[in-house]
């Protein structure tokens, strides 16, 4: 039920700057758009990685984010890298030939943007150390199964017996009924939802007849002229061809201000759907110990015999139990 921007509506309004971090392969930028934007989290940082394909033999760091990683050369920051997480095509650790390290495991990187594809080998020159691939991994799964915060999805199942199914600390902001989508000649009567994550529309009569657009997505809410008098139109990035939902309903004015306004704010901090946790453990290995204790239990004489399988009841006392600590970081990614 989309129509592309080039159709029925008219009229123009000011646009947000589209959210680039996670969509965009970036060479050698400015140290301006390498600065951590509102909504970017840094879950990891790791010294000493050398670019191995791009510049091998030199040191950098990087920056294991939540919509990207970043790698920069200590020598010259002006190299540097940005790779947004939707443009990873697989992930992979092999071993490579590093001019610092010799024959170690690297971490490769395939990657697709404007058609173009680019290879990445990141080597990291710490002894023993797993956390560029350990980190950087579980950030990029955490991403890839939570798409639905970030694109837009159509006909899915968000809806059940009426009411939207919400995503974890999604809450809803509002509920319109009589909203109808203007995608085809008659206008199709539905209920919309905005919440803190997106703007969701539904049919009255047909669930499966809805659409999911994430605030991240949205490049403006605008009132327009359409066959069926006012609407508002929700137009997307050009990242999704450009298309816009437009809707028509009682009291448009106010409902397009309050969506105009979510939408400069949710601009200004990104919900990307992805939160992180880091758990430290102590730095010195220790051991706990558990120390032998005794039940104290009074055996009475009894002329009843237990079968041969009590023999393999619980025992009542341990001598110690010793659990090994590690000095390594604990990273835990989940979706929000």
């Amino acid at each position: 039920y989309q129509r592309r921007v080039h159709g029925i509506f008219k009229n123009t309004m000011s646009e947000v700057v589209p959210i680039w971090q996670d969509r965009e392969v970036k060479f050698d930028v400015k140290l301006a758009e390498l600065q951590q934007r509102k909504g970017e989290v840094v879950v990891d940082s790791i010294n000493a990685v050398e670019d191995t394909k791009g510049n091998n033999g030199e040191k950098g760091n990087i920056l294991t984010m939540n919509p990207r990683l970043i790698r920069i050369n200590d020598t010259d920051q002006k190299v540097n890298l940005s790779i947004g997480y939707d443009c990873i095509v697989s992930v992979d650790i092999k071993s490579i030939e590093s001019r610092l390290k010799g024959n170690c495991q690297a971490l490769f990187i395939k990657t697709k943007h404007n058609q173009s594809r680019f290879e990445f080998i990141f080597t990291s020159l710490i002894s023993d150390s797993p956390r560029l691939f350990t980190s950087f991994q579980a950030v990029v799964r955490s991403y890839e199964t939570t798409k639905i915060y970030r694109d837009l999805r159509l006909r899915t199942a968000i809806i059940q017996e009426k009411k939207l199914n919400l995503l974890p600390q999604e809450h809803v902001y509002n509920k319109y009924a009589n909203v109808s989508n203007l995608s085809a000649d008659q206008p199709s009567p539905g209920t919309m939802y905005v919440t803190n994550i997106r703007i969701v529309w539904f049919s009255q009569s047909t669930e499966t007849f809805n659409a999911s657009i994430p605030w991240i997505q949205i490049k403006s809410i605008k009132i327009r002229d359409s066959k069926q008098g006012k609407a508002i139109v929700v137009e997307t990035h050009p990242i999704n061809n450009g298309y816009m939902a437009g809707f028509k309903t009682e009291g448009f004015d106010k409902i397009h201000l309050e969506l105009s306004n979510l939408l400069t704010a949710h601009n200004e901090s990104p919900i990307f759907g992805i939160v992180t946790v880091m758990e430290e453990k102590p730095s010195a290995t220790k051991s706990t110990f558990i120390p032998r204790t005794t039940d104290d239990v009074q055996i009475v004489s009894s002329e009843y015999k237990a079968p041969s399988a009590a023999l393999y009841a619980y025992p009542v006392s341990y001598t110690h139990l010793t659990l090994p600590t590690s000095d390594l970081v604990q990273i835990s990614v989940v979706a929000v």
